[in-house]
């Protein structure tokens, strides 16, 4: 499927995040691109780290405190069922 975009770059595939400068722009961001993008924050925040699986972590940490079902929190993460309360991890939050 082909989509032109606000920006009027045109795009053949329905990623949501995408390149907006370079050689690269209009293709798929890609994980590694991501991190590139997060570093540059960490660095300008002070943050001692940040990654993509960081934010994924935080992600399922606040659907969980927000009160999802351990299954449902599970299911997004695309783990497996599984019989053990707390089968996944989260991370404990100050002042959230």
């Amino acid at each position: 499927m082909t989509t032109w975009i606000r920006s009027g770059l045109c795009v053949d595939h329905d990623h949501l995040f995408v390149v907006l400068r370079g050689p690269t722009r209009g293709r798929p961001l890609s994980a590694d691109g991501l991190d590139e993008i997060l570093d540059g924050v960490r660095r300008r925040t002070g943050l001692p780290r940040l990654s993509c699986h960081h934010l994924r972590h935080t992600c399922l940490t606040r659907l969980r405190e927000a009160g999802m079902a351990l299954e449902a929190v599970q299911a997004q993460a695309g783990h497996p069922r599984s019989s053990s309360p707390g089968s996944i991890s989260t991370w404990p939050t100050r002042g959230w």
